[in-house]
Formats: C-alpha cells, sequence, structure tokens
C-alpha cells in the first residue's frame, strides 16, 4: 500500500546560466532532505535549455526526487505559473514552495508537519500560513558554509536578533514559502496570469486566500505598499501579511535565503517593475467582484474536457470552483448555439465533441430551459456521458447525477439504496436525523419554531387531525415537468380543496403554507392556511399526515415517520415510506389518508443513509434574494463553500464544516502593532456630527478641569474665593 502524501514540496526553476548556477544550487539542495515517508519532493523544470534538462534530471534521480517538465521554454520565465503547474501534478494533501537559494534546519520537515496539524491544513480547507525567510549577504552566505550545520541556523538566528548587518540583510516574515490545502488552492486559480517574470504575484494570491479564510483584521491603507517589512504600524497590505507568517516565525520556523545576483537584464527580475503597477488594480478588483483566475484542474483529470453550458465568473459557475479541479478542463459554451428553430443541431454538437474530445456534458438543471432540455434528451439518445448538477433534499447538500434529474434518475433506484445497515449505520443516521430536524438550516427562511401544540393551539385545531399540505412554486422545474397526470400545480390546489371538504366531516382539518418565496396565497375554501412565517417543521411535527407534488418536506416527512402521500413525480417515492397517488377521486383521496399505512422506518434509514454516506455533496450556500417583475421573490446562489464533495469515479474529499474563527486586532498575533492599535483607538476620529459635537464638549471639559486644578494649586484662595462667589451669586 502506497503512503499517504501529507505534503508536496515543489521547487521551480529554469536554467539558462553558463556555468549552471541554477542546477548547482539545486543539486546543494536535494542533499539536504531527508526521507520522509509523507513528503513528496517535485522539481518543476520551467522551459530549461535542452542541454540542462538531463542534467536536472540526473539530480533528481540521484536524490528520489520526482522530476516535471513544465513546457514553457518560449515564454518568459514566470515562477508563479511553474508552481501552479507542480501543483496540478502533486499528490500531497497540502503543497508548499522552495526556490534552489533557500536552506533549512534538519529537523524543518518534523516541525512542519507538526504545525500543519495544529493549524488544520487539509481538514480546515481554507486555512494557511507562511514560513518566514532570513535573507543573508553575499558574506553571510560564504560564513553559511563554513558554520557547523547543527548550529549555523540558530547562529544566524541569534546574530539577525542582535542587529548583524553584516551577515544579514533582512528579515522577510511573509515569503513564498505557503502552506496551503491543494485543492483549495486549485480551486482559487492559483497566481493570477496578468503577473509576469517575477515579484507580486504572491502578495495578489495572498490578497485573495486571506479574504477566502476571513480570519485576519484588515491593515489600515491597505492599499498602500510601504516596501519594507520592517514597520512598527498596523498600515500597508505588507503589515497584514506579515501575520501570516508570525505563527512559524513564533515556534522557530523560517528558511535561510543564500546571497544571489540578480542582474538587470534578466527578464525575470525586469518585469517586477510592471508587476508592481497591476497589483492594486487586481486587489481592488477582487475586493469587488470576487473572481478569481480560472480554477487549476488536477493533473488526474487534465486530460479530459467536458462541456459546461454557462460563462466563467458567473453565479453558476463561482458555485462550481470547488468542483472544477476535479472534472477536467471546461469548455464554456452557449447552449442556444445548438439550437434552430426548437431542433438540436446534432452534427454541430457531434463535430464539437469529436473534434474537442469531450468526455461528458455538466448540466446546471437540465429542465432550466427548453434549449437545455431538449439537449439533455439527445446526450441520452446517443449515450454521451453527462453529470447533472442540482441542490439536493437535506441541508447543505447538492448532488452530481451522472444518471439524470430528480425522478428522472436511476441514481434513486432501489437497488442503489436497499441494503441492511449495521446497528453503528442506524445510530449515526439516527443522529443526523435529530440534527437536521432540531439544528440544521433550512432551504427557505423560516419563522421561530413554537413546536406543535403551541401552534395547534394559534391555529384553533380543536383536537382535529390535521393534513399538512406544502405548496410549492408554480414555475419550479419539479412542477412544471414532474408533476404526473395532475399537470399542474392550480389542478393540485383544486384537488386538494375537494379533498379538504370530503375530509372536514371525518374530523380532519387541511392546513397548507404558501411557499416562503410566493407573493400571494391561492383562495381555498375548505381548506386553511398558516400564517406565512410559521415554520415548516412546526407544521410537520403536528400533522397526522402529508400531502405534496414532490416538495422536498417529503424528504423531512419521512425522517418524522409521517404518511406522505405523493401526486407527482418524486425521487423519495419509496414503497413502505409514503404512497405514491394513481387515482385522483377525492372520495378514495380521503379514505387513504385516514387509512395511512405504517411508515418502515428501517426502510427510511436505508434510504436516508445512502443520501448522505453515497450520493449527496455537501456544501455552505452564499445567497442573495432578488424581486422579479411580478412581485414574487427569486432566491440565487452566488457561491458555495463544499465540506463534502462526492463526484462518480473520484476519491471523495471531506473537510470539517465551514467554521469562522475571526483574529481581533487585540490578540497576541497582532502584538507588534500594538501600540499603532491602541493609539488610533485612543485619537479615532470622530465619524458624524453628533459624534463631533461629544468630542468637542469633551476637549472642553477637559481644558476646564486643568485650568482649574491649576488654579487650586498656584492660587488656592483666588480658586476658593470664584467658587464662593459663583454659588451665591
Amino acid at each position: 500500500m502506497l503512503n499517504k502524501i501529507n505534503l508536496s514540496v515543489i521547487i521551480p526553476l529554469r536554467e539558462i546560466s553558463k556555468g549552471g548556477y541554477y542546477l548547482s544550487r539545486l543539486s546543494d539542495l536535494c542533499t539536504d532532505f531527508e526521507s520522509h515517508q509523507n513528503i513528496e519532493i517535485i522539481v518543476v523544470d520551467s522551459g530549461s535549455s535542452i542541454e540542462w534538462r538531463d542534467e536536472c534530471l540526473k539530480i533528481c534521480q540521484k536524490n528520489n526526487i520526482r522530476y516535471l517538465y513544465h513546457n514553457s521554454e518560449n515564454q518568459l520565465f514566470s515562477i508563479g505559473a511553474a508552481r501552479d503547474f507542480g501543483v496540478q501534478y502533486a499528490n500531497g494533501d497540502a503543497v508548499t514552495f522552495l526556490d534552489v537559494d533557500l536552506r533549512f534546519t534538519p529537523d524543518f520537515w518534523k516541525r512542519l508537519l507538526h504545525l500543519i496539524n495544529v493549524v488544520g491544513i487539509p481538514k480546515k480547507k481554507k486555512n494557511f500560513f507562511v514560513i518566514p525567510c532570513m535573507y543573508l549577504t553575499e558574506e553571510g552566505t560564504h560564513k553559511f558554509y563554513e558554520m557547523d550545520k547543527d548550529t549555523r541556523f540558530l547562529q544566524l538566528l541569534h546574530d539577525y536578533l542582535t542587529g548583524d548587518k553584516e551577515n544579514i540583510q533582512n528579515f522577510a516574515p511573509c515569503t513564498s514559502v505557503m502552506v496551503v490545502n491543494r485543492f483549495h488552492y486549485l480551486s482559487v486559480g492559483g497566481h493570477h496570469p496578468e503577473f509576469r517574470g517575477h515579484g507580486y504575484e504572491d502578495f495578489e494570491l495572498y490578497h485573495r486566500l486571506m479574504i477566502e479564510e476571513g480570519a485576519l483584521p484588515r491593515a489600515d491603507s491597505y492599499y498602500k505598499d510601504m516596501k519594507n517589512w520592517n514597520t512598527f504600524t498596523f498600515n500597508g497590505f505588507r503589515s497584514q501579511l506579515s501575520l501570516l507568517g508570525r505563527t512559524a516565525q513564533m515556534y522557530g520556523l523560517f528558511v535561510v535565503h543564500l546571497w544571489h545576483p540578480r542582474p538587470k537584464s534578466n527578464n525575470f527580475y525586469r518585469h517586477s517593475s510592471e508587476n508592481r503597477e497591476i497589483w492594486v488594480d487586481l486587489f481592488k478588483d477582487f475586493d469587488r467582484t470576487g473572481n478569481h483566475p480560472l480554477p487549476l484542474v488536477d493533473a488526474n483529470v487534465k486530460d479530459k474536457n467536458f462541456l459546461v453550458f454557462g460563462k466563467p465568473n458567473t453565479n453558476a459557475m463561482r458555485c462550481l470552483r470547488d468542483i472544477m479541479p476535479h472534472l477536467g478542463n471546461p469548455i464554456y459554451v452557449n447552449e442556444y448555439d445548438f439550437i434552430d428553430h426548437e431542433l438540436v443541431l446534432e452534427e454541430d454538437l457531434e463535430e464539437l465533441i469529436s473534434h474537442r474530445k469531450i468526455s461528458f456534458m455538466l448540466f446546471p438543471n437540465p429542465y432550466g430551459n427548453m434549449t437545455r432540455l431538449k439537449i439533455y434528451h439527445w446526450c441520452k439518445k446517443v449515450g454521451l456521458k453527462y453529470l447533472v448538477y442540482e441542490r439536493g433534499a437535506l441541508p447543505d447538500s447538492w448532488f452530481f447525477d451522472p444518471s439524470g434529474f430528480n425522478a428522472d434518475s436511476e441514481s434513486y433506484s432501489k437497488e442503489k439504496w436497499d441494503r441492511p445497515l449495521s446497528g453503528n449505520d442506524k445510530q449515526k443516521v439516527r443522529s443526523y436525523i435529530q440534527k437536521c430536524l432540531k439544528e440544521m438550516d433550512t432551504l427557505e427562511t423560516q419563522g421561530r419554531r413554537l413546536g406543535p401544540e403551541a401552534l395547534a393551539h394559534k391555529l384553533r385545531i380543536g383536537g382535529k387531525k390535521v393534513l399538512f399540505v406544502p405548496l410549492q412554486r408554480p414555475s419550479d422545474t419539479v412542477i412544471k415537468f414532474m408533476s404526473g397526470p395532475l399537470g399542474s400545480h392550480r389542478k393540485f390546489l383544486e384537488l386538494v380543496d375537494k379533498v379538504a371538504l370530503k375530509l372536514k366531516s371525518k374530523g380532519w382539518v387541511v392546513v397548507c403554507k404558501k411557499h416562503p418565496l410566493e407573493v400571494e396565497s391561492p383562495p381555498m375554501k375548505h381548506a386553511i392556511y398558516s400564517p406565512e412565517d410559521t415554520h415548516f417543521l412546526d407544521l410537520l411535527e403536528m400533522a397526522d399526515a402529508v400531502g405534496l407534488i414532490n416538495s422536498g418536506v417529503g424528504v423531512y416527512a419521512m425522517m418524522l415517520q409521517k404518511p406522505c402521500f405523493i401526486f407527482g413525480e418524486a425521487f423519495y417515492s419509496v414503497d413502505g415510506v409514503n404512497q405514491k397517488m394513481e387515482d385522483y377521486d377525492p372520495e378514495k383521496i380521503a379514505y387513504h389518508i385516514q387509512t395511512p399505512t405504517k411508515v418502515n422506518m428501517e426502510t427510511v434509514f436505508r434510504f436516508v443513509y445512502y443520501l448522505i454516506n453515497n450520493f449527496y455533496s455537501f456544501g455552505k450556500a452564499t445567497t442573495k434574494k432578488r424581486v422579479e417583475a411580478d412581485g414574487s421573490i427569486r432566491t440565487l446562489t452566488t457561491s458555495i463553500d463544499f465540506y463534502q464533495i462526492r463526484l462518480p469515479d473520484r476519491p471523495i474529499i471531506n473537510y470539517e464544516l465551514p467554521h469562522l474563527k475571526l483574529i481581533y486586532k487585540s490578540a497576541p498575533l497582532l502584538e507588534r502593532f500594538q501600540l499603532d492599535i491602541i493609539q488610533k483607538q485612543k485619537f479615532k476620529l470622530p465619524i458624524n456630527n453628533k459624534e463631533i459635537k461629544q468630542v468637542v464638549n469633551q476637549n472642553k471639559n477637559k481644558k476646564l478641569s486643568k485650568i482649574k486644578i491649576g488654579m487650586l494649586v498656584n492660587k488656592p484662595l483666588a480658586f476658593f474665593f470664584r467658587k464662593f462667589n459663583t454659588r451665591f451669586n
């Protein structure tokens, strides 16, 4: 069995010098690596001249190091692009970078793995940190090789702390030696492609990573470049970036950079001035849009091309950012380009698929419009693989289904999920159901929980039995295409009202709830409505039975062991759990509702276990609401932070639940800047007229107090005489 790789160390280089300077440094660096079962070392040879490639490969083979050739010989050497290439081919849960000029202590990697575990990489997907670097002078570099190997790093640290300028050029608390979750790095697109050569490319990436993590406070005058790290004010982006290396620095982890000349004629350095001109625009652009570069693709699927209907950096594509690295190379197309007079342009599609070697199509809700639906049906007809992406029925759930969409999918067939569960598995499902019903967020905003008894009292149920009917949106895909023989939401409402009439004399009441995003409640003669802010789980707990077309509430009904009558096509239609209605006679429906079959919880456990452990992915959605022309409300999902990814033919990815941990300015992490922070808080400028007036009055009072104290000390008789006259005049 292969050892699990916890960390991939990526070393980018391009050898162009006549003397083989970079390869000489690489050879020296490689001798410092000890064998670590859980660490892989990767050298990315980014476009070295052909005469040097074999030399580089020999050095790697001699030291048991992976060699990758990055075909960029005819391009300007961009160290960010070389690093990105290495991350795509890496196997580690986390990645870090080394330059050939960096050196480290003998116990560096063992201690680094410890810090990775403490920080939470890779389970906490967005957590990352940086290793500081001590830059040596030319003289210091010569002395480095003369020093004792066991003590030279400690000696250099001591020299730096005591102000040595001869050997130590400077100390950088933030460097390119970042430690970050590999798949998160791929999802944010790595380094921005607009940066060329070297300079500022890491700062821009850190800017995006810090915002994704959301932990650090933003520095004042953030867009200002102080151009050095030796500052004690929390001003400019560098002061904030310096915090990224603070933990490693306190732990005693740092690297040493050996001196080397930096000829201005080298294009690698010459373009740094151009990079200085674009960084602030890219910072601000990301703050405004949240748009990363396109995700990088894992090398395991780099040869796969797939079609996706949409455009980059739209809401739909931002939602898939965590998913894209696992799928392959997306080719974004407009579905309307393949339809002419409502007919699929089959030859055009076939030519595109053949020419671009398309492996599959990715459909965000194939029923979303008629054009997409026709192409979806065409894929099924010709046997082209596809993957359907949409929200699931449980909290935070999403599915990537290779078999269809909801009720038309084979993924819910009995043979997929109807398997015996162990006692431990049953307990896990029970715990999940309880958590789902008591703690987790719902799809749509709900009111405050009252409990079934309080709700029954509020609705004046009077001891009658309750049929709960959760209404859906007439415009929803599952209503328009999967309503079954009823055919429409309107006909379902008419049937519900007729059933309500039949049930009245049987001691039942039908309670409907308007969908939270709809504006109006359709009129009913015999059924009643709950208040709009009623929590649907209170209604479910109060209910004796549930009736619906195919609402996701049906999954909650089975978890609460409530008899559920399905009038449309639902993916959760399961014998022994709920009942699919085939006869729409109100009298017969009323009879079935009064005499329901008992819900088989063993079957429920098997079905729910399958959903949460074998089918659904899970991620926290960011949403916003938009008012449509008819006054109805539409919820737009703008991004998804996935914490469990389950895709066909790919390993399951698990992260801890996203939890934002803010680091306040008072934290010891910011101790270097505490005096500056305290002074700014003490002399904080007022922000409105009321505050200005208060500050003026406070200053007046302070001034008067100083005058009075001075008079008391220097002229006590005059002070008391003044007080006496003031009191009695």
